[in-house]
């Protein structure tokens, strides 16, 4: 039975098929199916003197990339980040304190930290979002305040200013700023790990997206064919799917949209709990679940993805009284919440787990009447201490999952055990009668320590046995017959493990589907090993595609070795940019009697060009070279001989290990008696050092102004008078422009 035999695969990417899970869920976003970890204690985060931060009301939280934590302080209006040596929290300076100028902060609510390093706080007071670094607190950027306007289907915003009213009696010089109507109230931000980032507004009921650079790109009101458009939206979050939820005062439901924007479905209070259920605070952990606070019950509660785009609600807290106002998860999997009071919170991950649970699929459909299923395979891990057992139950008409769940024992059938699973499959027939459906129970078990791991199911129909090929006196007793196609199903299977190798060998040798090693993985890889019959080295340092590529286009570098043209395709199947090689003969210019003419391409050629070293004419030290090679007769043709540069543009994001690659590829590809110079700068502009336009020289606008922490000075940042920036270039470049003739480069 080869892959290739119609079969039902049930792993994260095609779905679990889940009709139920108990005591067991789908784990590392969704990908795999183990038990479900219990709940972990909650542990106040208090400073070293026993308080509790001096929180006045604590309604932000979020974790940076070193697991460090930051709350806001709503009403102080001030941002503290949480120092693990000193057991202490510590105010950040020039962050916060009331009001509205640029630092400063007025009904703070929304807090969040990216993964470039960049803290976002949704001031919703002064209708604006501020953006400072993690290191520096250097102010990046303020987003708003914004009035919003609908046109048609689409949404517009633009920058607007506060009028300032003032008391008509007192002394006081203060005002009250009083925005238009539309102007947005920025409350939660949310950013995903491509530096998107999402804003939900109170007011207007949306949900703003920025890009990685801070330009607005659209807004969400989250209506869809079965729910109205969002109303006071508050706390969001987002997955690794890139999915939107959010929460909006006083509903008691979760809104899920999709990364575009459009409504996905809703997610409300788990079925069996009566009571009023309110969620005022949603995170998703690293599994995949979806965590949400609740204030009435106060508790947290746990759904856990069923594989095919819905939840499945799962665990609570195991604490009482667990209220939290702001919620997130770190990296190691650890909640950290703020209670809205003066409490910030830990909910650790407890390792360890139930003694056993089960998962129950939804009829699986062979659309075959009284089909034969074939068998079952698991793919994942058993540690020892664990097992996995497999029931089935399998008949001609559909049935509710009420009625599978409530079968009796009798009727599944099966029964097989995996225990103590190193080789990451495992597989067993199917001893159900006939029947066109059927639907699979899984028991995971443990010892509380430890819990099996699958990755994923694979579920073969109809069988095809090699009883089928034998005599009709072998299948006229069914016991007999059944017996035979059960021991014969052994051999089938190892030579249906044979024939899938003898099927398959064709894809070793293809050089986009052979194995490969990751990077700076040990051993040699299949990819390596097809190289070499082609006489192509490769590092295992580089990465996988541009490896597979190489190998793809041996054909065409074989064609060219040997040639500027061979050297730069290999230059630009690894880096991407096509480089520019110059041949260092092409300078020749000599002025040579009988054969040039005097011009600007003639050049005399003398005893400097070469620098050797001779006594008496030149032997100053720093202008000499110690050349012990060649005739000195014939430096006229050895100068510039057998030597080229290559000009590489650098860039954003290479490292030095590319460099290196780079150079390896080129004393690779050259032939063997060439000298060959790489050049790999950045885009600069420098005449006579850099100016290959489009490959290391960038054309571009005068530069206007800097942001802080984000220019270099004297490489892309010009300090001049205020307003320089508005005038025109006082002189250009044109036809009639002539270096050394009338213009002057000064």
């Amino acid at each position: 039975m080869s892959d290739l035999s119609p079969h039902y695969l049930l792993n994260g990417l095609a779905g679990w098929r889940a009709a139920s899970f108990e005591g067991t869920a789908l784990t590392n976003a969704g990908n795999t199916l183990s038990l479900q970890p219990l709940p972990g204690a909650v542990r106040p985060l208090v400073d070293s003197s026993g308080s509790f931060g001096g929180f006045q009301m604590a309604i932000g939280v979020a974790v940076d990339a070193a697991e460090r934590v930051y709350i806001l302080d709503g009403q102080a209006c001030l941002l503290k980040r949480f120092d693990p040596c000193r057991q202490q929290f510590v105010t950040l300076s020039c962050i916060g304190g009331a009001g509205s100028e640029p630092r400063q902060l007025w009904m703070p609510n929304g807090l969040a930290v990216s993964c470039r390093n960049n803290i976002y706080v949704a001031d919703t007071g002064n209708c604006r979002v501020q953006i400072f670094s993690v290191e520096g607190l250097a102010l990046r950027g303020i987003w708003g305040p914004f009035q919003v306007q609908r046109m048609g289907s689409n949404y517009v915003v633009q920058p607007v200013s506060p009028t300032v009213r003032f008391a008509s009696t007192g002394s006081g010089c203060s005002g009250v700023s009083i925005y238009p109507q539309g102007t947005w109230q920025p409350w939660d931000v949310a950013v995903s790990s491509r530096g998107w980032t999402y804003v939900s507004d109170y007011e207007n009921g949306l949900i703003h997206l920025f890009d990685p650079r801070g330009c607005w790109v659209n807004a969400y009101n989250g209506a869809g064919p079965a729910n109205p458009p969002l109303v006071k939206p508050t706390r969001i979050t987002l997955d690794t799917a890139g999915r939107i939820y959010v929460l909006q005062q006083n509903v008691n439901y979760v809104v899920v949209l999709a990364a575009d924007g459009s409504f996905e479905t809703t997610v409300s209070q788990p079925s069996g709990l009566p009571g009023q259920f309110c969620p005022v605070a949603v995170a998703v952990d690293i599994n995949g679940q979806l965590c949400l606070s609740d204030c009435v019950a106060r508790k947290m509660y746990f759904y856990q993805p069923d594989g095919d785009g819905g939840w499945c609600p799962g665990r609570c807290s195991s604490s009482t009284d667990i209220f939290a106002a702001s919620l997130i998860f770190g990296r190691s999997g650890q909640a950290v919440f703020a209670d809205g009071g003066q409490r910030v919170c830990q909910l650790a991950p407890q390792a360890a787990f139930p003694t056993s649970g089960y998962y129950y699929s939804c009829a699986l459909d062979s659309r075959i009447y009284r089909c034969q299923w074939h068998r079952v395979v698991l793919g994942g891990c058993v540690p020892a201490g664990t097992s996995v057992r497999i029931d089935t139950f399998t008949a001609d008409s559909q049935k509710t999952f009420d009625e599978v769940f409530s079968l009796p024992e009798s009727r599944w059938a099966t029964g097989q055990i995996d225990t103590d699973t190193t080789a990451r499959q495992w597989d067993c027939l199917t001893q159900s009668p006939l029947g066109r459906y059927l639907w699979l129970r899984l028991m995971l078990a443990g010892n509380g320590s430890a819990t099996p791991v699958l990755d994923k199911m694979k579920v073969y129909y109809p069988r095809a046995s090699s009883l089928q090929y034998l005599p009709a006196v072998y299948r006229e007793d069914p016991v007999s017959a059944d017996f035979l196609a059960r021991f014969l199903s052994i051999f089938d299977t190892m030579r249906t493990r044979t024939s899938n190798k003898i099927r398959d060998v064709a894809r070793f040798f293809d050089p986009m589907a052979t194995p490969a090693n990751p990077p700076n993985a040990g051993g040699t890889d299949f990819l390596a090993w097809l190289a070499g019959w082609l006489g192509l080295s490769l590092e295992s340092n580089w990465p996988v595609h541009k490896r597979r590529e190489l190998v793809r286009q041996a054909h065409r570098l074989f064609a060219l070795r040997g040639t500027p043209e061979g050297l730069k395709l290999q230059l630009e199947l690894y880096t991407g940019y096509k480089p520019r090689i110059l041949e260092l003969f092409r300078l020749r210019r000599w002025l040579i009697v009988g054969n040039a003419r005097l011009g600007d391409k003639s050049t005399v050629f003398g005893k400097d060009v070469v620098d050797r070293l001779q006594v008496g004419v030149n032997s100053n030290i720093g202008s000499l070279e110690l050349v012990d090679y060649g005739d000195p007769s014939l430096d006229l043709f050895g100068a510039y001989a057998y030597k080229f540069v290559v000009i590489l543009p650098r860039w954003p994001g290479a490292t030095q290990s590319d460099q290196l690659a780079i150079q390896k590829i080129i004393d690779m590809a050259k032939p063997a008696h060439t000298q060959a110079e790489l050049r790999w700068d950045e885009p600069r502009f420098r005449i006579g050092i850099q100016s290959f336009i489009g490959v290391d020289t960038v054309l571009a606008k005068i530069p206007v102004g800097t942001i802080e922490g984000q220019g270099t000075l004297g490489y892309d940042t010009v300090l001049g008078q205020p307003g320089e920036a508005a005038k025109r270039p006082s002189s250009r470049m044109d036809r009639a422009c002539r270096i050394g003739g009338n213009t002057v480069l000064n």
